[in-house]
């Protein structure tokens, strides 16, 4: 792992930088967002820089980068994760348990051996059991010095507040479809039909997007969703099984609506996340209005929320896609 291999995030990187730089490392830090974005690689990244014996500052040389040097033997050893002064936790079946967090309580109340510090990286911290959560809880309230704990979590909600709000808080975002499909054809080679493809798969997660291309994964051609299509009301529960089986697939459908609600604004279709459907999609705007484009962005985001919130999953999805199956003999009107 070195910092060539993370891509965006460069503003977080900064601050992180400027944390070390300036001797303010925060006790504690919690980076959130979706599954996919490079957040371990962030906090890995951090991890290494800020015990690297020749931390590289901000030159003004091009040719030098900013961060780990990633050859001194605290880098190496953190790489190769037998540095005395970096554990990483990952959660134990589906939980992170409380004797995970005992055995973190049990080491950072000694001096670092090594480094500088201390520093704990938590992976997907929203499986802490109450148990766990709780007794985390206490090590956050009084960190001891020279230790950092960097807490990762896919969902934010699931965590207690009381946790959040011990943490210094970045939230790391999805790349721009279009810039990562740029990434994946000088990664791996693809064109940019099947690059738009994946990135638009992923929704912008590098992550994600990087596991499709290393493990060769069939890389479909993008199909218009039949729900965009249908006027049978019918068909309306056999789309919602579907989909309810493949609950990521609320993310994909915003992506078609948005560009439908593109194309009835007569935007550049290069702005299209799915330009190569444009023909298809010109079509089946016609059975929409700028409104009804609108509601059902509306709606599938107000469903994952819902869902979030532990709402039946497949009542859900039916209700939604009742709502935003297109209208017959609708003109394309606001």
């Amino acid at each position: 792992m070195t910092t060539d291999s993370i891509f965006g995030h460069q503003q977080i990187q900064s601050q992180l930088y400027n944390a070390i730089e300036t001797g303010r490392i925060a006790g504690a830090y919690l980076f959130v967002g979706m599954e996919g974005l490079g957040k371990e690689k962030v906090a890995l990244d951090f991890a290494q820089s800020i015990n690297c014996l020749d931390y590289q500052h901000n030159a003004p040389s091009s040719q030098e980068k900013r961060g780990a040097c990633q050859q001194c033997l605290s880098c190496k050893k953190t790489i190769a994760g037998n540095h005395p002064d970096f554990a990483i936790t990952r959660p134990d079946g589906s939980n992170i348990k409380i004797d995970q967090i005992r055995s973190i309580q049990s080491q950072i109340v000694f001096r670092p051996l090594e480094g500088k510090r201390k520093v704990y990286l938590l992976t997907e911290v929203e499986k802490m059991n109450l148990e766990a959560a709780n007794c985390l809880l206490k090590t956050l309230e009084e960190p001891p010095a020279e230790s950092t704990l960097i807490l990762v979590a896919n969902n934010m909600d699931a965590l207690l507040p009381t946790i959040r709000s011990r943490c210094q808080i970045l939230s790391f975002q999805p790349m721009e479809v279009r810039d990562l499909a740029k990434i994946l054809v000088n990664q791996f080679d693809l064109d940019l039909g099947k690059a738009m493809v994946v990135s638009a798969r992923t929704q912008g997660a590098i992550g994600k997007a990087f596991s499709i291309c290393q493990t060769e994964e069939a890389i479909e051609v993008d199909q218009v969703p039949e729900i965009l299509t249908t006027l049978d009301r019918l068909s309306a529960f056999r789309i919602a099984e579907y989909i309810s089986e493949t609950p990521e697939m609320l993310d994909q459908l915003l992506t078609w609506y948005r560009d439908l609600l593109l194309i009835h604004q007569q935007v550049n279709p290069q702005l299209l996340t799915h330009q190569q459907n444009f023909s298809q999609l010109k079509k089946i705007v016609r059975n929409y209005s700028r409104i009804q484009l609108q509601k059902a962005i509306e709606i599938i985001l107000e469903t994952k929320n819902r869902i979030n919130r532990n709402v039946n999953t497949n009542l859900a999805i039916e209700v939604m896609v009742f709502n935003i199956l297109p209208r017959p003999n609708v003109t394309n009107n606001p």
